[in-house]
């Protein structure tokens, strides 16, 4: 019973799943906005006729999300799998960024208080949360050289929502912008694979869509409620949202590009959108809760004597030790200051180490080719608006 209650399980997944399955339990049978719709065409998708899914021009989801959805059918169910797996998948990636388990807790619990989960089921638009969070962890494999899994995994994201290619954006934190191209072209492939059978089998009428401008918006100011637009304004939209990732990705200085990136596709992504819905801003909260996240998780180490130095201070060592491979380490005690002390300057430089890592790597990558002689190379609906 010891080690159960010592467990990841019950230190970490339980405190944040339980409330997390509470709160859909309650929504269950709640109004769930645009998911009926979902449901429907996913159910088309897995019929006999799946090539013409697509024929309606308002269905902007992708197919990936619309096969889960048909698959599953039910709404109660899909109540638990949309709120648990928003918030699965937010403790995952904190985890893959190193946070220690106190403060994905405390992260996890955030999200859940603050609606995210409940606001991903109840209005039918779970890609909002779910897709910006792929965008991390993509940005992280792209950091860490693994490129072509991250360009994969952005090309997927595009399978729940299609404007999940514009998360392009954060293969630009691989090491070098050649690699960040290979994995471009692994996106690009992913989406044409997941889009063409319709376009090739069936009628494919997605991008004959047109939006009606609303009000509140910054478009809605220029050309006024109510006027029409269709793909050409989104392309330009998308060309500006990527063109802001791409200039804060250039910078590569911090561990804190990985969610600042995505955050700035998404902010020129909404202000630049001619259509305003609540749902949009899923995707704001979910990159600050890990950007809060990230921040937590540095008080320990810029402020080890203040309450929440002490109380994060031995979990975040030990993520530190799996995450960065610190050798000849020992986690110290609770309440152990002199230990932490002693281990403090060590640990800092393997974080310094940790996020600075591609800077590094792109400067002397060039240098050893210049020494080496060049040896190789490193390896919805309303008739307002669509469904997205």
């Amino acid at each position: 019973m010891r080690d159960l209650l010592r467990s990841p399980f019950a230190r970490l997944w339980v405190p944040v799943l339980g409330p997390a399955a509470g709160l859909a339990y309650l929504d269950r049978g709640t109004d769930s906005g645009d998911l009926v719709y979902f449901v429907h065409k996913g159910e088309q998708l897995l019929s006999g006729g799946w090539a013409d899914t697509f024929s309606d021009p308002k269905l902007q989801s992708g197919p990936l999300q619309l096969a889960i959805f048909g698959a599953v059918r039910d709404l109660a169910a899909l109540a638990f799998l949309i709120e648990l797996g928003v918030a699965v998948l937010l403790l995952f990636v904190l985890g893959r960024l190193g946070l220690s388990d106190r403060a994905r807790v405390a992260v996890g619990l955030l999200a859940v208080a603050a609606g995210v989960t409940h606001i991903a089921f109840v209005y039918g638009h779970p890609a909002e949360a779910i897709v910006p969070l792929l965008w991390v962890l993509a940005g992280l494999w792209a950091r860490d050289g693994r490129v072509l899994s991250a360009g994969a995994l952005v090309g997927l994201s595009a399978g729940f929502e299609l404007w999940g290619v514009l998360g392009v954006a954060v293969l630009l934190l691989a090491p070098r912008l050649t690699r960040a191209l290979a994995g471009a072209c692994v996106q690009a492939a992913v989406v044409a694979v997941m889009l063409a059978p319709f376009a090739l089998a069936g009628t494919f009428r997605m991008f004959d869509h047109r939006w009606q401008v609303t009000s509140g918006t910054l478009v809605g100011l220029v050309v006024g409620p109510g006027a029409h637009f269709g793909w050409p304004l989104r392309l330009a939209q998308a060309s500006l949202a990527i063109g802001a990732g791409a200039a804060l990705a250039f910078a590569r200085r911090s561990v804190h590009s990985l969610w600042l990136v995505p955050l700035a596709v998404a902010l020129v992504r909404l202000l630049l959108d001619p259509v305003s819905f609540g749902w949009y801003w899923l995707e704001v909260e979910a990159l600050v809760l890990v950007g809060a996240g990230l921040v937590l998780s540095e008080l320990p180490a810029r402020f080890p004597a203040s309450r929440v130095g002490r109380a994060l201070g031995p979990a975040a060592l030990l993520a530190q030790r799996r995450e960065v491979g610190v050798k000849n380490f020992v986690a110290p005690e609770e309440g152990d200051d002199r230990a932490d002390r002693q281990e403090r300057p060590e640990r800092d430089s393997h974080l310094a180490r940790l996020r600075t890592v591609p800077h590094e790597q792109h400067e002397t990558g060039h240098k050893c080719r210049d020494h080496a002689g060049h040896q190789g190379d490193r390896d919805r609906p309303s008739e307002s608006r669509a469904h997205q």
